[in-house]
């Protein structure tokens, strides 16, 4: 009897404790089951706080993309001076044979009391002061047929107008000869420069523009005296050199 009395008061006893600590969740009832008088609504702005600050959506301008149309002869010419890199592919039609080229070229500003542009301007008695852009343009290079042999050289070229997109280029050494040349120019509307140069024995076409500000297209072909066969077709791709100079 005395442990019969002993079990019903620990009964009595653990009941009373999981009544009064009851764990959230185990032993608690749910939300749900308390009266309705009882439950408060709850604001989740109020519970949850906002952390960080809200960013502001802005949509970005689109880049324009770079463009050659509409250069001067004079933007072509002074966006031409610098050091570039050049790779040129050249086709010999009449013997069918290839030849690569690379060189470092050097394109530099005269002044119109330059001795050797006074010289030239002298020669196609042209007036110095009627060029509108002059540069001297020097090249070291070297030929897959021998690559022991430097091709180099320099020369001034003096730009005149006719009219605002057409005029003459002299030049203190031609293109396919070494002795001074003039040439006739075109600026296109797309911003290729047209150069086309008669010689004694031979004719030359070049066409340059710009596909970047810092890489330089050239296509020439040297064409029969009579313009009629081509012997040459060449392509050079020249890089703006921006390393530092020792």
């Amino acid at each position: 009897e005395t442990m019969q009395n002993r079990v019903a008061f620990l009964v009595v006893l653990l009941g009373t404790t999981a009544s009064a600590f009851q764990l959230p969740g185990m032993f608690s009832p749910s939300v749900s089951s308390l009266s309705a008088s009882t439950q408060r609504p709850v604001n989740q702005a109020q519970r949850i706080p906002r952390l960080g600050l809200r960013m502001q959506e802005t949509e970005a301008a689109p880049a324009e993309a770079w463009s050659p149309a509409g250069m001067t002869v004079e933007d072509f010419f002074e966006r031409s001076i610098g050091s570039w890199r050049s790779l040129r592919s050249s086709h010999n039609i009449a013997f069918a044979q290839l030849e690569e080229v690379n060189s470092d070229i050097d394109i530099t500003d005269v002044s119109l009391d330059d001795p050797e542009l006074q010289d030239i301007c002298k020669q196609y008695t042209v007036e110095p002061s009627s060029a509108c852009s002059s540069i001297r343009m020097a090249w070291e290079g070297t030929s897959d047929w021998d690559e022991e042999e430097i091709l180099n050289g320099s020369t001034v070229l003096v730009v005149t107008k006719e009219t605002e997109n057409t005029g003459k280029l002299l030049r203190s050494v031609g293109y396919t000869e070494t002795i001074p040349a003039a040439g006739d120019w075109v600026m296109q509307s797309d911003g290729t420069f047209v150069l086309n140069t008669l010689y004694d024995r031979a004719a030359a076409e070049e066409r340059i523009w710009f596909a970047t500000p810092d890489l330089r297209m050239r296509v020439s072909m040297i064409k029969t005296q009579g313009g009629k066969g081509v012997l040459t077709a060449s392509l050079s791709t020249e890089i703006r050199d921006k390393r530092e100079k020792k």
